[in-house]
């Protein structure tokens, strides 16, 4: 099976999620590296995820796969989290750190933001099924995406939402304990 980032070089995968972080030699960037800010390690995590991906999916190199999956798993730790390599299409935008846990089998499209303190998995067992989020997804802090649903292109999941039950409509908000559908 052809993967549709196959063409990448290794530098255009690894700069796919960077669409939200400034250019290190602008002056945000270099103040980025010299405070070490939050966008800072951040945005190391998202090299070394994208890194462990390009060489374990797109050019496989059991070397420098073992080498930047452990460099993300060590990020990981200190940032709290765990997002397994191939979950989430290019454009991730993490914007804060903290507790973001992310089921291996889950898949998420391109450009999601998940603002932090997340859980994207299952109700107990992995066979049951697994979320699939479409493209465009914008998770608010503490929201929890459980079971196995679909959530469609452009859904905004609420701060403090649990969603249990599929979103099929494109661009809906989702909000609440069960997430429900709220209405414009």
């Amino acid at each position: 099976m052809q993967n549709k980032y196959s063409n990448y070089s290794k530098e255009e995968y690894v700069k796919g999620d960077r669409i939200f972080f400034p250019a290190f030699f602008s002056l945000e960037g270099m103040m980025d590296w010299i405070l070490q800010t939050e966008k800072f390690w951040i945005r190391k995590f998202l090299k070394a995820l994208r890194s462990e991906e390009y060489y374990t999916f797109i050019r496989p190199n059991k070397v420098l796969k073992f080498f930047y999956q452990r460099k993300k798993n060590r990020l990981g730790v200190k940032l709290g989290f765990f997002i397994p390599a191939g979950c989430f299409g290019l454009g991730l935008n993490l914007a804060h750190y903290g507790s973001v846990i992310i089921n291996p089998l889950a898949r998420i499209g391109e450009n999601c933001t998940i603002h932090g303190n997340c859980c994207i998995g299952n109700t107990g067992d992995d066979s049951y099924g697994l979320p699939v989020l479409g493209n465009g997804i914008d998770i608010g802090q503490g929201a929890q995406i459980l079971g196995n649903i679909q959530i469609a292109n452009n859904v905004k999941i609420g701060a403090g939402s649990i969603v249990l039950k599929s979103v099929l409509e494109e661009g809906k908000s989702v909000v609440g304990i069960p997430g429900k559908i709220v209405q414009k």
